[in-house]
């Protein structure tokens, strides 16, 4: 397919329910957009959650890589860009840019997605039709990781949450913005507003009923880690972020 094809554009303006009590945008509400552009543009090349659902597959995020020059603001009007990319028979990639309405680039972010069969709950080959609408000519917005963020048990800071239904996504398990609310829960709005990069990997399924705990250890000057663990204490998410000087 060519690139006009499999390139995908929404704008959107901020709600006033997207921001925090500084007017800004906050991650999580990002993700959401995130999440509605992707599906939106899998939909048109025919294969997002409802197509997938239909062969008993599901998509599920692994792992998403975010570089932030600035949170939009209350009632800003956004424009985002989204496109699939290459990548192997168990992993696909889609990239995400957020413009202002000068083409400034705010946020992109590259995300990393596998395929599960929904009995077994395992990871399972992506489907040659979706393998062949990959848009293979144009670059990542940021490069492709392989390091691992490694857990941790004691963390500066932690708290918990029950999950709730209103935590649930279509596949029956923890929406990811969520897990990305819990952890920046942990952090003042300052560091919040001073982030750079937020690298997130979703590890394990959180399930309704689930007690999950999020820790935040703040391991250098200017980085912070995040853990987060279910009620038996196994790790379902971990992150790094890194904040401004």
């Amino acid at each position: 397919m060519s690139k006009q094809s499999t390139t995908h554009q929404e704008s959107f303006t901020i709600r006033a329910n997207e921001v925090d009590i500084t007017g800004k945008a906050t991650l999580p509400a990002i993700l959401s957009l995130f999440q509605e552009v992707a599906g939106n543009n899998a939909k048109a090349l025919n294969f997002d959650i409802t197509d997938m659902h239909e062969q008993n597959l599901t998509w599920v995020l692994h792992r998403m890589d975010i570089n932030i020059n600035r949170l939009p603001d209350w009632r800003q009007t956004i424009t985002i860009e989204t496109w699939p990319a290459s990548g192997d028979a168990l992993r696909a990639y889609r990239n995400y840019r957020i413009l202002d309405d000068s083409g400034n680039e705010l946020i992109n972010c590259l995300s990393y997605w596998m395929i599960i069969n929904l009995e077994t709950r395992r990871a399972t080959r992506i489907p040659e039709a979706v393998l062949a609408t990959r848009l293979t000519e144009r670059e990542h917005v940021t490069p492709v990781k392989s390091n691992r963020i490694r857990p941790f048990r004691d963390g500066d800071k932690n708290i918990s949450f029950t999950v709730r239904r209103s935590d649930l996504d279509m596949n029956n398990h923890v929406n990811n913005a969520r897990f990305m609310e819990w952890m920046v829960e942990l952090l003042s709005y300052e560091e919040i507003h001073s982030l750079s990069n937020f690298d997130i990997v979703f590890m394990h399924e959180g399930l309704l009923g689930d007690t999950l705990t999020s820790s935040v250890k703040h391991t250098e000057e200017k980085s912070v880690s995040f853990t987060l663990s279910n009620q038996t204490e196994q790790p379902i998410a971990v992150a790094e972020a890194t904040l401004r000087n």
